[in-house]
């Protein structure tokens, strides 16, 4: 009896945490959804800044008249790897072909920060919110 009434105990105090914070209950898979596709402005901790187009399977990064395509392979709902394709940016050139792994986090109503793993082990963050959808 010791055992039931501690489980509905805490099983009433895990609820009323879920009631109390409505947002947590939404899964993963429903928040990261949302930022699939889209039109996106990102500020990253090193100071880049840039404006992009996500497609199902790829997004094109604009940013001082230099742009950069972009493969993107969905890896898990809030998780996702993207491989440069091309760019006309010299300083980026060298790069086609290398992967970063991004994981979404701080997930918001209108944008997530992430975490990014390059090819060479290095860590970055940025800061990507959705500021409109794409017209089919």
């Amino acid at each position: 009896m010791k055992y039931i009434l501690f489980f509905l105990y805490n099983f009433g105090f895990v609820l009323s945490i879920y009631a109390a914070n409505p947002n947590q209950t939404k899964s993963e898979s429903t928040q990261c959804s949302y930022f699939r596709t889209g039109i996106f402005e990102n500020v990253c901790k090193s100071g880049h800044t840039s404006k992009f187009k996500r497609y199902s399977n790829y997004q094109i990064q604009e940013y001082n008249s230099m742009f950069l395509k972009e493969k993107i392979v969905w890896t898990g709902p809030c998780s996702y790897k993207v491989t440069l394709l091309e760019t006309n940016d010299p300083e980026m050139i060298d790069y086609v072909g290398n992967s970063i792994k991004v994981k979404m986090v701080k997930i918001e109503k209108s944008g997530y920060q992430t975490i990014e793993e390059g090819s060479s082990g290095n860590i970055s963050t940025c800061r990507e919110t959705k500021v409109g959808e794409i017209q089919k």
